[in-house]
């Protein structure tokens, strides 16, 4: 976004960028639980399980990606290091 965007929107981008990353690091650690949570899922419904969380997984891993494109067009950095 550039420096007259910025202007219009009337925001702190920095600030916003700062949110963005909190969120995407809570979209890496949802897409972690439900990937791993289908690895070591056990029972008599394991497979309809396994596949549920699989497509939970996999919109919280788009959701991460939808952040992180729009970290990068405000011109910041998509969070390295989660802590």
């Amino acid at each position: 976004m550039g420096t007259i965007g910025k202007e219009i929107v009337g925001i702190n981008v920095n600030e916003l960028i700062e949110v963005l990353n909190k969120a995407l690091a809570d979209e890496w650690l949802a897409y972690y639980q439900y990937w791993i949570g289908a690895k070591i899922v056990k029972g008599i419904n394991k497979d309809a399980v396994i596949t549920e969380l699989i497509q939970h997984a996999t919109d919280e891993l788009r959701h991460a990606g939808m952040l992180a494109d729009r970290i990068l067009q405000l011109g910041g950095e998509p969070l390295l290091n989660p802590k």
